[in-house]
């Protein structure tokens, strides 16, 4: 939900965030506040479990915002047969902060164009053991092992009751010793309705729908010089969702990614669908 403007009596804007598409509003559940968002998913062999949380702890203005990022992941293994391989544990961590570069607001919505810079430090581990003392593979550590910078540019553009965000943006990721992850360019489109269709005051209780069309287009990995075939490619995901501010301070929300463009180099494990659900609460 965003405030650009005053609300009048019969006509405010009010519009929700979208769940992973990043938005252009650094305003009201994107100024100060906290998020936190449980993620399931499996990828071939490899079940996660991964809950985010977001610290939103300082926006000097109304037109720029910083987030503070930690995943605690697990991940499970189920490859031998009675002797799953399971992991725990913090995750890498992220800094951001976003600008609006451009705001035009007008009665019942608002136009907005931000940039969004973030780094993400090794903090994660990255020779994580299990019970048998065996060291896990590279995607059950908890870290990747590297810093990487990443930068998104989003468009916002919100009139009444709907909502369109677009966004992208690429994430460069440093090599962990041998290993060179490679370059990711990551993309998403967000389209929301808001119920019900005129709201006196933006924190007027409301509900969001959104349909997001997500993907990432990453390079070839390499190891020690040399090219990995069985890595990179394009991913995209539908992704439905749906949020509920239940209280002026608090929303709920959940979705859920459906992969309908798997064009993967090699042989990779297909992504299954993901789902997630977490709240948001402003500070």
């Amino acid at each position: 939900m965003a405030s650009a403007l005053p609300a009048s009596a019969s006509h405010a804007h009010a519009q929700g965030l979208p769940f992973h598409t990043p938005s252009a509003l650094t305003t009201s559940f994107e100024q100060r506040g906290v998020r936190a968002v449980t993620t399931l998913g499996r990828t071939g062999a490899v079940r996660a479990w991964t809950t985010r949380l977001t610290v939103l702890p300082w926006a000097p203005s109304a037109r720029f915002t910083t987030s503070v990022s930690l995943p605690i992941t697990r991940k499970r293994l189920d490859g031998d047969p009675g002797r799953p391989r399971t992991i725990s544990g913090l995750g890498d961590l992220s800094l951001s902060g976003k600008w609006a570069v451009f705001v035009r607001n007008r009665p019942g919505g608002t136009s907005r164009v931000a940039v969004i810079g973030s780094v993400r430090l090794p903090t994660g581990s990255t020779d994580a053991v299990d019970d048998g003392g065996r060291t896990l593979p590279r995607p059950l550590q908890p870290g990747a092992g590297s810093p990487a910078l990443s930068g998104w540019l989003t468009g916002t553009l919100i009139r009444d009751r709907w909502g369109v965000t677009a966004a992208f943006g690429p994430e460069w990721a440093t090599d962990n010793g041998s290993f060179d992850p490679g370059v990711t360019l990551r993309y998403g489109l967000a389209l929301g309705v808001r119920f019900p269709a005129h709201v006196a005051d933006i924190r007027t209780r409301t509900v969001q729908v959104y349909l997001e069309w997500n993907g990432t287009q990453r390079t070839r990995s390499r190891e020690a010089g040399l090219v990995l075939a069985d890595t990179g490619g394009h991913l995209a995901f539908v992704s439905p969702g749906v949020q509920w501010v239940l209280l002026p301070r608090l929303l709920v929300e959940a979705s859920v990614q459906v992969p309908v463009l798997r064009r993967l180099h090699g042989n990779q494990p297909d992504p299954q669908a993901r789902s997630s659900f977490g709240l948001r609460y402003l500070f």
